[in-house]
């Protein structure tokens, strides 16, 4: 009776939540993540997920990067959920960067058979509980804009929306008729002068919330053109792509809109980046992407992956209405402290 009770008592300890120990989690967490992620696991995360799998089996490995370099494992912290001696969640917790205060919540993850029980609410609980005992002013993660039942989970956490980031793509560039641009307005090639490069900055400037600035803020050299782009223009047609383009619209010497375009190297996507003036949102945008999808014709055998703001949809619909396809849309999320 006494070794029974005992091992009734140590089942009961097993189960629950708990410290990751990635020296024996890892390959139940991969697991995991591969279960409750398996349809939105992009080329990244499936390389991410086999790197788990590699260091779950290479265990001199891993004992090095836990216990001697521990600075480089942030990725493996955080807690599980345990039921019958199974790892049925998961959550990540670690620092946007060494000694940072700002801290990342990733892979929140509920077994299909173990969800709707309390088990994503008890991880979160932990993760925000061990960023608050080192002192951290803040905590954030992504979620996708379609998952009800997280956001409301993280709402009543009282984690506030960020932005929004919707991912496109096509695989093949589609023929279409070039749009007009309204009468008034002139389209041009940017230049790399300082000029072009401040009225690009400040357009972003005007286009961009301040609570995503406030995160992400803008830097006037962000929108610089490289002096050097003809010569990696001229190594990028040697490898079958075609030169970058950077366009501007101008209303009376005013810029309204600009467009950048990077038509594909070998085993590449193209990609378009298209910034509009709220004044002239819902206008523009089919005028420039029909010139966009023209200009990469040539080259039309090669997909297109477009990575576009939330809080710009009409970009995003007249994407969709050339035939792209929205992978997903992710939410950034932000818990002050």
């Amino acid at each position: 009776m006494a070794v029974l009770a005992h091992r009734r008592s140590e089942e009961k300890r097993l189960a629950g939540l708990r410290a990751m120990d990635p020296m024996k989690d890892l390959r139940g967490v991969a697991d995991l993540i591969e279960e409750a992620f398996a349809s939105d696991l992009d080329r990244s995360g499936q390389s991410a997920l086999q790197e788990l799998r590699w260091l779950s089996r290479l265990k001199p490995i891993l004992w090095w990067m836990v216990y001697a370099s521990p600075d480089h494992t942030d990725f493996l912290s955080g807690f599980v959920w345990e039921e019958d001696h199974k790892i049925v969640g998961n959550i990540t917790v670690n620092r946007t960067s060494v000694g940072s205060r700002r801290w990342l919540i990733s892979n929140l993850a509920v077994s299909k058979n173990y969800r709707g029980q309390g088990i994503a609410r008890g991880l979160m609980y932990a993760a925000i509980e061990l960023v608050k005992e080192y002192n951290g002013i803040s905590v954030a993660l992504q979620v996708r804009a379609d998952n009800q039942v997280a956001r409301h989970l993280y709402e009543a956490l009282q984690f506030k929306e960020i932005s929004g980031t919707a991912y496109l793509w096509i695989r093949r560039v589609p023929k279409v008729e070039v749009e007009p641009l309204p009468g008034n307005l002139v389209l041009r090639a940017r230049n790399a002068d300082i000029n072009d490069t401040r009225e690009a900055y400040n357009l972003a400037n005007l286009t961009t919330p301040l609570s995503v600035q406030k995160e992400w803020p803008l830097r006037q050299g962000q929108f610089r053109i490289n002096q050097n782009e003809p010569i990696s223009n001229f190594f990028r047609q040697l490898s079958g792509g075609g030169p970058l383009a950077h366009w501007v619209v101008e209303e009376g010497g005013r810029l309204v809109s600009l467009i950048n375009i990077k038509p594909a190297t070998w085993g590449q996507s193209h990609q378009i980046e298209l910034i509009v003036h709220p004044d002239w949102r819902g206008q523009l945008e089919r005028p420039l992407i029909s010139r966009a999808l023209n200009y990469l014709y040539p080259w039309r055998n090669r997909n297109i992956v477009i990575k576009h703001p939330a809080h710009h949809p009409e970009a995003v619909n007249v994407y969709k209405e050339f035939g792209f396809i929205e992978n997903q849309t992710l939410i950034w999320m932000k818990r002050e402290l």
